[in-house]
């Protein structure tokens, strides 16, 4: 008797049991389903709500890209046409239409310094103020009017670049030298912390951003490419005019050895001019490594043959708006992504 009352009291209880656990999961499936219906058309209407406004502020920046480029434009046109206009046959060509010819070269350059490379156009004016000064001749007080306005153009093509200069050097590097005539500066183009180079007796010191002899005078100790290398390169300034200098640009290649310089090595040197009226964001030239440099004229001293350059770097990353890829490099960019 005994032993049937305890599986009766055995079977009630998990009756009992299993009728909880039913009660349990018709609570939690009842409030699943009230959950449910709350949550998830809130999370569509959320996700709804979040596209629109993305789609609305696209819609917003596509309409004022556009709003843009047409005032753009018709400033372009404007501005293009007034000062070529200048030029036009029979204009007179006096100093206040010089004048009106440097202010619309100023803003020419600052609206449109990633669209435009301004450097002729300062180029003539400056060629048609020298020779408006041939002509005054130089004990003339015309002489020193249009003097005056070539160091204006100066002035204002200089201002241009220090400002496009300092917005490059924060994803960059600056340096800045004095070079004469038949002498070569080497210019690191990376930064130099912490890296060390040998001495003559095979000592270490600290490596220098610059140095007042060619890159490839470096005592290095059993040379070996460690790395892609650093680049770096050689100026040498072998053409002094008034307003522009010639120099010859050699780049290197420096690898590293546990941060202590290894291995240099020689790339084709390249010649080319420049002019005070440079402009970095178009006048720059592009490395092997995918870096770029741009050599600035702050200062020329053409008795002496002796200047002093502001050489910007760039990332490898800066790409004004004028450049394009090339497709080895898209096609390059696209497999390293896969």
């Amino acid at each position: 008797m005994t032993e049937e009352q305890d599986e009766q009291e055995a079977s009630k209880g998990e009756r009992d049991r299993w009728g909880k656990i039913e009660s349990i999961a018709k609570i939690v499936g009842a409030i699943g389903v009230f959950i449910g219906s709350v949550a998830i058309p809130y999370i569509i209407g959320k996700t709804s709500e979040e596209s629109h406004k993305a789609q609305v502020y696209m819609q917003v920046m596509s309409e004022r890209e556009k709003s843009d480029t047409a005032i753009r434009q018709e400033m372009f046109k404007t501005l293009l046409a007034d000062y070529l206009g200048r030029f036009a046959e029979n204009a007179p060509e006096n100093d206040e239409s010089f004048r009106k010819r440097i202010m619309f070269l100023e803003l020419l350059s600052l609206n449109f310094q990633e669209y435009l490379n301004a450097r002729p156009l300062f180029e003539d004016v400056y060629l048609r103020l020298e020779k408006a000064k041939k002509k005054a001749g130089e004990r003339s007080k015309e002489y020193e009017g249009w003097a005056k306005l070539q160091e204006d153009l100066i002035r204002v093509a200089r201002n241009i670049a220090s400002s496009q200069a300092a917005m490059l050097t924060p994803s960059g590097l600056s340096r800045t030298f004095d070079l004469t005539k038949g002498k070569s500066v080497c210019i690191r183009l990376y930064p130099v912390e912490n890296l060390l180079e040998l001495t003559d007796k095979l000592g270490k010191e600290p490596l220098l951003d610059r140095k007042t002899k060619s890159c490839s005078d470096a005592s290095v100790q059993n040379p070996q490419q460690m790395n892609k290398g650093n680049p770096a390169i050689d100026v040498e300034l072998e053409e002094v005019n008034e307003v522009a200098i010639g120099v010859k640009v050699t780049p290197y290649q420096e690898s590293f050895k546990d941060g202590t310089l290894n291995f240099v090595k020689a790339l084709k040197p390249i010649r080319f001019e420049v002019s005070a009226f440079d402009l970095p964001y178009m006048d720059n030239t592009r490395l092997a490594d995918g870096s770029r440099f741009a050599l600035l004229l702050s200062h020329i001293d053409k008795k002496e043959e002796a200047v002093e350059i502001n050489a910007i770097i760039f990332q490898g990353g800066f790409v004004s708006l004028r450049d394009r890829p090339f497709f080895e490099e898209m096609l390059l960019k696209l497999k390293e992504t896969n």
